[in-house]
């Protein structure tokens, strides 16, 4: 007779989701999947996991899900850049988490792992670490601000004895990124010949299959109340650009852009949205806002903790990606692997 699950996914079918259900499954491990399409779940699981169709922002379908589970991996978000997407952004991020937490504590589990981002965390002058939670909401960026709200939440919960821990990839990479995500999109405009210069930007990557064992790693051995930073290679977009044009065979950006050019790009651009143009996730001023930063990261806090480390180096994550997104349209498919130097950061 098949055991019943215990353990909850929410975002079960998103990017990360889908890779962390069969990181857990290998087991032979009984899962409830929280999805907002049952046939999207049955094209990617078969039938192999009991699914609940709802919405985080339905505080009923949560409260249906997390009933008898011991286990919540809550990764259900919503991942946009522009002022136009504000209202969903809490509304996903921010509500459905508190309704993710209530339902939690009526059904008394014993962890609840909080998919959020590093994004959310600031240092000036070094690589970020998980100590680096600031106080005040993040500037610029909606969905940095829904991500931070829904952090003091869960840590708030945390501290009134709710066993939570809060897991923050970086910018995952691989296979399966079908909206795609907007650090994807990065690697598919590459594809397409849209980046013929980028700005002086540099970001944290990690492939997604080892973002999901982060995530394990972090339900199984995670401190209650702690974060956990989960990410790989500090990286130059420029030079992530040029390796990836070398191993798909595309012509790689010609130079750097200034950043008051891309400032005025996203303040034009956000004015075009105010006036009713359809307005654009690559290039708003929340992404021009943030393309001067240096995003880099410090995960050892994870490695020593959690006894997880990334298996994949950079450029087989990013050949994964680059073949992903060579399926598209308007892509061209990326050519036989070549030998490329090692991107580090600088």
């Amino acid at each position: 007779m098949a055991s019943l699950p215990t353990i909850l996914v929410t975002g079960a079918t998103g990017f990360i989701g889908r890779h962390l259900v069969r990181q857990l499954s290998r087991d032979g491990t009984a899962l409830r999947l929280l999805v907002r399409s049952q046939a999207k779940a049955e094209a990617l699981f078969g039938s192999q996991f009991e699914l609940v169709e709802g919405e985080v922002t339905n505080p009923d379908a949560v409260e249906r899900a997390c009933r008898g589970m011991r286990q919540v991996y809550h990764l259900a978000g919503y991942y946009e850049f522009g002022r136009r997407h504000q209202p969903e952004l809490w509304r996903t991020n921010v509500d459905g988490t508190r309704h993710i937490l209530a339902a939690c504590r009526r059904a008394a589990v014993e962890r609840l792992i909080h998919g959020s981002t590093a994004g959310v965390l600031h240092s000036v002058g070094r690589p970020r670490t998980h100590r680096d939670f600031p106080t005040r909401p993040p500037t610029g960026c909606h969905y940095k601000v829904s991500k931070w709200e829904a952090e003091q939440s869960v840590l708030r919960a945390a501290a009134q004895g709710l066993p939570a821990v809060i897991a923050s990839p970086t910018a995952p990479l691989g296979t399966g990124d079908d909206r795609p995500t907007p650090t994807g999109r990065v690697l598919l405009d590459l594809l397409q010949g849209r980046f013929p210069v980028c700005p002086h930007t540099g970001f944290n990557v990690a492939a997604v299959e080892d973002v999901a064992a982060g995530l394990q790693a972090v339900g199984e051995r995670g401190r209650n109340g702690q974060r956990y930073v989960l990410g790989d290679s500090n990286v130059w977009l420029r030079d992530l650009l040029r390796q990836g044009a070398q191993l798909a065979g595309v012509r790689p950006p010609r130079g750097l852009v200034p950043w008051p050019l891309v400032a005025l790009g996203g303040l034009a651009a956000e004015g075009w949205a105010w006036l009713g143009g359809s307005g654009s996730s690559r290039l708003c001023w929340e992404t021009a806002y943030y393309a001067r930063q240096r995003q880099f990261f410090d995960c050892t806090h994870s490695h020593s903790e959690l006894g997880w480390k990334p298996q994949k180096t950079l450029a087989e994550t990013l050949r994964d990606a680059l073949s992903w997104f060579a399926t598209f349209p308007h892509t061209r498919p990326v050519r036989p692997p070549v030998q490329t130097e090692p991107v580090t950061s600088r």
